[in-house]
This record gives structure tokens, sequence and C-alpha cells, in this order.
């Protein structure tokens, strides 16, 4: 077997027990602390929204990301759903959709990637962390909050296990 070929599949394995393991996360706090709007930006009633932008989702092969405009983050009522399009990329490389209500996530809150690009972190329970990158997370944010997710404002730095 070459050289290469082990390696890649260490990387890989490596990548698994991360995404696996929640006591191994290293959200620090990066002392930014986002404010949320006054009101909903989408008016009263049933909350919705629908941003498109860049992705690090969980799949198979550990951690992918999806470039802009590859990502929708789409909040309809009680269910927010983050997804790769088109579908059969998505089905190709094994990336995981996610598909929560408010009960589901641990927290959402603002996050800065590694190249300071800021993002937003999704953490459901019991799963690894989804991030959308790109969009105005404060309008985001401000409209999970009034859908009844539990949204914390102050922002932490990127950790993708």
């Amino acid at each position: 077997m070459p050289v290469f070929a082990v390696l890649n599949i260490r990387l890989i394995n490596r990548g698994r027990e991360r995404q696996r393991d929640p006591a191994a996360r290293r959200d620090v706090h990066t002392g930014a602390l986002l404010s949320p709007w006054a009101t909903a930006p989408y008016g009263s009633g049933v909350p919705f929204g629908r941003w498109v932008g860049a992705a690090s989702v969980p799949g198979n092969l550990g951690r992918m990301n999806a470039s802009t405009p590859l990502a929708v983050l789409e909040l309809n009522g009680p269910l927010l759903t983050l997804r790769i399009r088109p579908r059969f990329i998505s089905k190709l490389f094994g990336m995981s959709t996610l598909r929560v209500e408010p009960d589901g996530v641990e927290a959402i809150f603002p996050a800065k990637g590694r190249l300071r690009y800021p993002a937003i972190c999704i953490r459901p329970r019991g799963e690894p962390p989804f991030y959308f990158l790109l969009g105005d997370r404060a309008s985001i944010l401000t409209t999970l909050a009034a859908a009844g997710f539990p949204v914390e404002w102050e922002e932490r730095a990127y950790s993708p296990s």
C-alpha cells in the first residue's frame, strides 16, 4: 500500500474520531459580542428565512467544506435546515444535512473562522457542530432567537471538532 494512501486513511480516521468526541470541542471565547437587532428582521408571525453562503459540515470523510453559493440555511417555522446543494454532490461526498428544531440544539452562536471569516455555529445535541459562513450574522441570529432557538451572542473561535 503506498505511503500516501496510509497517511490519507490516518487523516480520515483522526477526523472521524474528533467528530465523535464532544469533549474535544475547543470553543474559545474571542471577547467580541454581537448585539441583537431590536426586532426580528422579517416582521411578525411565523419566523422564516433563507440564506445562501458557505458551510463546514461533518461528513463521512471528516469535516467537509462547501463554498458559496452551495450552502443553504433555511428557517421554516420551528425547523432549521442547513443543506448543501446540489443534492448529488452532498451524497457523493457524504456531507451531512442538518434538520433540527429548537429543543434539538445545544447552542447557536457567532464564530470566527480560521482566517477570521465570520460564521455561525449550530451545535446540535450529541452531534458535531455545523458552521454557516457569510451573511449578516446579527440578523440571522435575531431571526433564529425569535423562532425559539437557544442563541448566544458572545463570539467564539471556530472549533472543527
